[in-house]
């Protein structure tokens, strides 16, 4: 009797055992199967957004979200899988659950500022505020977007300085790249005795050979030896700097091969 009574407990044990073991078989192979479909999802996805040719811009920006919608599916899959894999082998995972909602709101509250960072970087990609590329102003700072993550942005600033400033500190952005672009201004001071009308015609030239947009001239100061006049018109945020040091050379060279005299 006792024999048979532990032949039957050992088999009993090993029958348990064995459907475990297929549980976590079949547990980790539904883990794979399904990971591996929202990857390729995902990518699917993301590619063809990209291939778009009226957001083909924003692709850092698309690049990004797809790869953090990916992470927090795959990071959710596998929790799911490992809860269903202890209660597989016989673990109460109630006590496990209870622990987790505790340590949770513990960090929760010890990483607030963290959180908060994150949750505006994920707004700030979703609500495309910005993307890589952009010339924009954020708490004063105006600087070419390097980088939009989820904690943090970095701009390149004027002097060529990186400034990062962190993702929940971003209140007030001026994007100075939408919509057209953004103005500039040049004055050149020539005699009060210059041909104005020829003078005029010399600084629309200058500005369409620049690659000034939308060029206007007109007549800002004068006095009994000078006149100066300002040529305004609009160029690309990124540009902007490149386009004015070339707008000034040429308005220099044009003005003297006119035979225009400066002040």
């Amino acid at each position: 009797m006792p024999d048979w009574w532990s032949r039957f407990k050992l088999e009993e044990h090993l029958q348990r055992s064995v459907d475990a073991g297929l549980q976590l078989l079949k547990i980790v192979l539904l883990y794979l199967v399904v990971r591996f479909l929202v990857a390729r999802l995902a990518r699917t996805t993301v590619n063809r957004l990209e291939s778009v040719e009226r957001i083909a811009a924003q692709k850092p920006r698309i690049r990004t979200l797809g790869n953090l919608i990916r992470s927090i599916i795959e990071y959710t899959l596998l929790i799911i899988a490992i809860l269903m894999a202890l209660r597989a082998i016989g673990i109460d995972i109630t006590p496990l659950l209870a622990t987790a909602g505790i340590a949770g709101l513990a960090v929760g509250f010890g990483a607030q500022r963290l959180v908060r960072d994150v949750i505006s970087g994920f707004f700030l990609l979703a609500e495309n505020q910005f993307v890589v590329g952009e010339v924009v102003t954020i708490g004063g700072i105006s600087g070419v977007v390097e980088e939009v993550g989820m904690r943090t942005t970095r701009l390149r600033d004027e002097q060529g300085r990186m400034v990062v400033i962190a993702n929940g500190d971003v209140n007030l952005v001026i994007n100075h790249s939408r919509v057209g672009g953004v103005k500039m201004s040049v004055e050149m001071r020539v005699a009060s005795s210059a041909d104005l009308q020829a003078v005029t015609e010399v600084l629309q030239s200058a500005a369409s050979e620049a690659g000034i947009e939308r060029p206007v001239v007109g007549v800002s100061a004068f006095d009994a030896a000078s006149v100066t006049l300002r040529l305004t018109g609009e160029v690309s945020a990124q540009e902007r700097e490149v386009r004015e040091l070339q707008l000034r050379g040429l308005l220099l060279q044009r003005l003297r091969e006119a035979g225009v005299p400066l002040v």
